[in-house]
């Protein structure tokens, strides 16, 4: 019988050791997964900021219309998961388009720092090209 009370307490030691562990492995966790929604909507914000500069012809108003929407667009879909949101819209050799989203994924563990996410999405300028058949079509 008095070997019975020698474990007694173990219990909550190994409790007390493992927890920490644990809540850094969860906490790490939704970090990533943080940072990896921050970077699905800066993606999404850079797509959007593109697509809207590509079809309003590569102007200047157009460029300045896709900076805006990319950056709507990054406070609508990033909302809670990227903060300091800057969009970049330049035109690129050969009539492309880029669109740069750059800002910060939010801090979910105290000691890991937020990391920097950036995303580009580049494309043609849209433009209207007359049909080249014959009479029939």
């Amino acid at each position: 019988m008095r070997g019975r009370n020698t474990e007694r307490g173990a219990t909550t030691v190994e409790l007390a050791m493992y927890m920490p562990v644990l809540f850094f492995v969860i906490f790490v966790t939704v970090q990533a997964a943080m940072l990896f929604l921050g970077n699905q909507a800066a993606s999404a914000a850079a797509r959007e900021a593109a697509r809207v500069a590509r079809s309003g012809g590569g102007s200047a108003e157009a460029m300045a219309d896709g900076r805006a929407r990319g950056q709507e667009y990054a406070a609508t879909v990033g909302h809670g998961v990227i903060e300091n949101v800057q969009v970049q819209v330049n035109g690129v050799a050969d009539r492309q388009i880029r669109a740069t989203v750059t800002g910060r994924g939010i801090q979910v563990v105290p000691w890991l720092p937020g990391l920097n996410i950036t995303q580009v999405a580049q494309g043609p300028i849209e433009e209207f090209r007359p049909d080249e058949g014959g009479p029939g079509l």
